[in-house]
């Protein structure tokens, strides 16, 4: 993984075994987090990074996940609005071949932004959402 000041690797690594396939996360993915967490001044939090296909299968994940290829995160970032993030990135990165997503819950605060470097432009809001 490449060095951050940000971030470390354990942050990416499956949360059931601690893997975390070699490459991953792409440094590109890394690049993105690094520009969220400098533009919000605040610490972005990763909450599922890669996982491993028995953790995705028991989470309920995608059976196509990107978490699964490691090139996708969700994530957090401390007192800022879910809702903010996920529009600031898609005013920010909207254009570009990312895959984007928002799960928003009644704490404005909780809830997550989806991030991953797919190569095609993908956009989708989680089942449960409250917008």
């Amino acid at each position: 993984m490449k060095s951050t000041a940000y971030f470390n690797e354990d942050e990416f690594k499956c949360k059931c075994c601690g893997q975390l396939p070699k490459l991953c996360p792409p440094d590109g993915l890394v690049d993105l987090l690094i520009e969220i967490r400098e533009h919000f001044d605040k610490p972005l939090r990763i909450n599922s990074g890669y996982r491993c296909p028995k953790h995705n299968k028991a989470i309920g994940g995608a059976p196509k996940s990107r978490h699964v290829v490691g090139d996708a995160v969700d994530f957090t970032i401390d007192g800022v609005k879910t809702k903010d993030v996920y529009d600031w990135i898609i005013e920010t990165y909207g254009s570009r071949p990312l895959g984007i997503a928002k799960k928003l819950s009644k704490d404005p605060y909780k809830g997550f932004v989806h991030l991953d470097t797919r190569g095609v432009k993908a956009r989708w809001t989680y089942p449960g959402s409250v917008e």
